[in-house]
């Protein structure tokens, strides 16, 4: 016969592990991978804030503080995550359109050859 106090506490433990597993994931993207792009202020700051906020609601989940007992904390807190997750993709979207049409700019300018021959025109 199967305990099912004990399964349950098993898949809470699952359940908390992998949720601050997840926190923890969210926590360090700011610092490990944001800081190497190139990022204005502002798009650092709602990157970092998307990612911290997803991390805090992992972190709620993991100790029973559930998002789907509505009250305030989770609304301000879901309000601020869903501002931060859409300014992040509109602004980082920006700056990687911009960087893109910089490429193509750079594609269309002529290099300077050794001397002076275009390399794909005739005779190459």
């Amino acid at each position: 016969m199967h305990r099912y106090d004990e399964v349950d506490a098993t898949l809470q433990a699952l359940f908390i592990a992998a949720n601050v597993i997840i926190f923890a994931g969210y926590f360090m993207v700011p610092f490990v991978f944001l800081r190497f792009i190139r990022l204005d202020r502002a798009t650092l700051l709602v990157g970092a804030g998307f990612f911290a906020l997803c991390g805090i609601t992992h972190v709620g989940m993991a100790f029973g503080h559930s998002h789907i007992r509505i009250n305030v904390w989770w609304t301000l807190e879901h309000l601020l995550q869903a501002a931060c997750t859409w300014g992040f993709i509109l602004l980082f979207g920006r700056l990687l359109h911009r960087a893109d049409q910089r490429r193509r700019q750079r594609r269309l300018v002529p290099v300077e050859w050794s001397a002076g021959e275009n390399p794909t025109g005739p005779g190459s």
